[in-house]
């Protein structure tokens, strides 16, 4: 956030959260020049040169820090600012404080409807009218409990009934007088209750939660007391000048502020952890893939190695037959040697009806009975292989 304004002194013009952080802090501060002469417009520049005290300025970082931890009783002890403050030190010190900006922009929505609009208060709350007069002889049972959504301004209270459409029509206003008071109620029907008496009407209001209750019995005290607007601010802006707003310890001060910073980079830390932890699962996956696909590699090259020596030994062995085969027939040429081979395997081919034939014909032929060579049994077992 400091960052932004640095780089443009116009930034709070453009960014919304800087024009609400301004608007409050015009709300309270206090020109640093007399102010300019009647028909002379006041200019940004000049507002700009504007100065809270160092109290107010303590005052809105506390009432920021109570909404963003709401459980903290205790007021933020920060460091210790000059007696005038201008609204770049007024980014520092939030700065300092509210390191998250998205933590901030809500809490920053929340005070500028408190002091600039002057809502008071906002939520759901239960309410319900109360009889003006009982009579004794006959007791009305109360009222069913309605929800609605309750804001109260200075010297009103309005209720948007849930059950109905949000219009203007729809609206129920609560006018506060001199004589309007309010009253804690108890433990009533599951809820905690308190009492609003006006000049015309008693109402019942009802919450859940016991703190939210004592949270809204005070701010319809403080309508109440102040019913204008102008009271309201008057009463805001004395109160934010007072000496208590500032801290008196430094060390405690600075020791929160470390804190905070700390914790975020603490969280900054986890999500760096996160991810590195992230990218190891990732190393390691893609590790052992490599693994995987280099096993996978070797057997497949083993697998190679293996078919090769396999396919050199049976090139080998072809060669030795064929150079076996040259050496047994000689010159004879290529022709007669693949004839004697086609008859063997025709001679292989017949029945053995046909060959007794055969050798009975022969016989009866008076020729002499042939005599197998060395050729015919190479060829055999050439036949076999």
């Amino acid at each position: 956030m400091k960052k932004c304004i640095d780089d443009d002194e116009s930034s709070f013009i453009s960014d919304p959260l800087f024009q609400r952080l301004f608007r409050l802090f015009l709300l309270f501060a206090e020109p640093a020049d007399p102010p300019p002469p009647s028909g002379t417009a006041t200019t940004t520049k000049n507002r700009a040169l504007q100065h809270i005290s160092s109290a107010q300025a303590h005052f809105l970082v506390n009432e920021l820090f109570r909404l963003v931890r709401p459980r903290c009783s205790a007021p933020l002890h920060i460091p210790q600012q000059p007696d005038r403050v201008t609204f770049r030190e007024l980014i520092e010190l939030c700065d300092l404080v509210f390191p998250d900006r998205k933590q901030l922009e809500p809490c920053v929505d929340r005070i500028f409807d408190r002091y600039v609009s002057q809502i008071v208060n906002k939520g759901f709350v239960m309410c319900r009218k109360i009889p003006s007069r009982m009579n004794c002889s006959f007791r009305r049972s109360p009222r069913p409990w309605k929800s609605y959504w309750c804001t109260i301004v200075p010297g009103t209270v309005f209720l948007w009934p849930l059950h109905k459409k949000t219009t203007v029509p729809n609206r129920q206003e609560i006018v506060l007088d001199a004589n309007s008071m309010v009253h804690m109620g108890t433990f009533e029907e599951d809820r905690f209750t308190w009492q609003l008496y006006t000049s015309k009407h008693k109402y019942q209001f009802g919450h859940f939660d016991e703190i939210q209750r004592q949270h809204w019995f005070s701010d319809m005290n403080l309508v109440i007391e102040y019913r204008s607007k102008s009271d309201l601010f008057n009463f805001d802006r004395e109160f934010s000048r007072r000496n208590e707003n500032i801290g008196k310890e430094k060390d405690c001060s600075w020791k929160l502020a470390l804190e905070s910073e700390n914790q975020r980079l603490t969280q900054l830390l986890n999500e760096e952890r996160q991810a590195l932890y992230d990218e190891e699962i990732v190393r390691e996956l893609a590790t052992r893939m490599l693994d995987e696909e280099r096993d996978r590699s070797e057997q497949f090259e083993k697998q190679v190695v293996e078919l090769e020596t396999q396919l050199i030994h049976e090139r080998n062995t072809c060669a030795e037959l064929r150079d076996r085969l040259n050496s047994v027939t000689g010159d004879k040429p290529d022709d007669d040697i693949s004839c004697k081979m086609q008859e063997q395997l025709n001679f292989g081919s017949c029945t053995p009806s046909s060959v007794y034939l055969d050798e009975y014909e022969a016989c009866n032929e008076d020729s002499p009975t042939p005599q197998p060579t060395q050729l015919d049994y190479l060829i055999i077992s050439t036949q076999s292989i």
